[in-house]
């Protein structure tokens, strides 16, 4: 086996497959589901108990230099935005604003607290997610 086929195989079990990261909260799971263009896609259920999804630009494959991440979070319930907001798979809804992650440790695995906010609103309600 070769030297570089060797290191691509170690790189590949090093990091985590996404859909294994999970955080636990009190609202339910958030899951790191996707990745798309640089940007890590999250699921998790909204404190409105409705689906979600946090849009976090410049986490896709960054495992250990986390730290405050700026991201956008779009629901499928009602919302109170005076816009529409949409993301492929969610449609169009004015249940949507801005989210702060702050990661406890730079390397994963790692506990996080989420704080969203409605529209353009600053972040206020705190989502502490414990990794399993």
């Amino acid at each position: 086996m070769s030297v570089f086929r060797t290191a691509a195989i170690l790189a590949l079990i090093a990091q985590p497959l996404l859909a294994d990261e999970v955080w636990d909260t009190d609202m339910g799971p958030i899951v790191y589901q996707a990745e798309e263009a640089g940007t890590a896609i999250f699921t998790f259920t909204n404190v409105d108990a409705y689906p979600a999804t946090l849009i976090i630009p410049g986490l896709a494959g960054n495992y250990d230099n986390r730290s405050t991440h700026d991201a956008m979070w779009i629901g499928q319930g009602s919302g109170e935005c005076g816009t529409f907001m949409s993301r492929s798979g969610v449609g169009e809804s004015s249940q949507w604003g801005r989210a702060r992650l702050v990661f406890d440790k730079p390397a994963y695995p790692t506990s996080m607290t989420v704080v969203l906010g409605f529209c353009m609103d600053e972040p206020h309600i705190v989502l502490r997610g414990e990794i399993r």
